[in-house]
């Protein structure tokens, strides 16, 4: 996948080499395509397993101890809908959980149930740290039953909601709780309005704090609900494109163009989608290993620093060192275990 820049089973086999030069091309096809269609191919399990190793690796450098989760969903063409949980590694992500549906907005992929477990297995893979975590998700995961279920685990959130939502919110010059949408809820123009203690689902009676940030020539303002720092939630939320975003892109025209596939069964594209998310999570470690060790990487004239910044992303460094190696005439070592950094 990694060497064809594809996760389509044909790609794949006009890249491999070594043992399988000699094999007839469809033949290597049939074979890849077996293995996307095998039953015997537990996907979820594969990948949690590996994940959970990965993050026993899990060296935080900060000392805020804040992690960012992000979750979303994704889509290739009509066929599948795609729950995906992420991490944020710098200004990377790495895949935590997904789950795979049928159909573009599969209904099944949106209930509050299938939110929740991925929330769960997440709140496990770190239920032995003494680390923070901070969810963050868009306008489509503002329900009160997610909101308080991350309150119950004692995580955070920062999560968008729709400006149609009703909220209560106390008028400190009357004096009491007014109605509102929160798309009514007053706004600066150069700094955000934080109201506490406000009420989402005015029937429900949820309490969480509010923050709102409109910037100048912006029609529409973030508004985000969470139940922490209320003057930190658009810092944190801004760092959901990073976190999930930039693993889309991967998966997608910036490395293995999951989204051509769209003829495939749902078992098949699964298989695709659980290798890709390896692929992606080894090459941002692999990427995030050369940052931090660079004496290991002597053989490897990469430059990724402009000025002092990073200009080429931990995924583009991993995807160049593993070509390196993989298309060099002589043995070149790249390590397939190490630790997960921060970065």
């Amino acid at each position: 996948m990694i060497s064809s820049n594809s996760c389509s089973a044909s790609s794949i086999a006009a890249n491999l080499k070594d043992e399988f030069s000699l094999v007839k091309l469809e033949s290597v096809n049939k074979r890849i395509r077996r293995l996307f269609n095998n039953n015997h191919f537990d996907v979820y399990h594969f990948y949690s397993s590996f994940i959970k190793s990965i993050i026993s690796t899990y060296k935080k450098k900060h000392n805020d101890k804040r992690v960012h989760i992000c979750f979303d969903h994704s889509y290739s063409h009509e066929n599948y809908t795609v729950y995906l949980i992420s991490m944020r590694i710098g200004k990377q992500g790495i895949p935590l959980y997904f789950e795979c549906f049928k159909g573009i907005n599969n209904s099944d992929s949106y209930l509050d149930e299938t939110i929740i477990k991925g929330i769960d297995f997440v709140s496990n893979l770190f239920k032995d740290t003494d680390l923070e975590l901070i969810f963050l998700a868009d306008r489509w995961f503002n329900s009160e039953k997610i909101l308080s279920h991350i309150d119950s685990l004692n995580h955070k959130y920062c999560i968008r909601i729709k400006g149609n939502l009703n909220v209560k919110v106390f008028n400190k010059k009357e004096g009491h709780y007014i109605r509102k949408t929160a798309s009514e809820l007053f706004s600066y123009q150069c700094h955000s309005a934080f109201y506490c203690d406000a009420y989402l689902y005015s029937d429900a009676n949820y309490k969480t704090n509010i923050t709102v940030s409109k910037k100048q020539d912006v029609s529409e303002p973030w508004i985000i609900a969470t139940n922490s720092d209320p003057k930190r939630a658009i810092k944190d939320y801004g760092y959901r494109f990073g976190g999930i975003e930039t693993i889309f892109k991967n998966q997608k025209s910036n490395g293995f163009n999951l989204e051509k596939i769209n003829n495939a069964t749902l078992k098949s594209f699964t298989s695709m989608f659980s290798l890709v998310c390896f692929s992606i999570t080894w090459l941002v470690m692999l990427g995030s290993d050369f940052t931090k060790n660079r004496n290991s990487y002597k053989n490897f004239g990469l430059d990724t620093h402009k000025n002092g910044k990073r200009v080429v992303s931990l995924f583009k460094i991993g995807m160049t060192l593993f070509k390196r190696a993989f298309n060099s005439p002589i043995y070149i070592r790249i390590p397939f275990t190490f630790i997960l950094y921060d970065s």
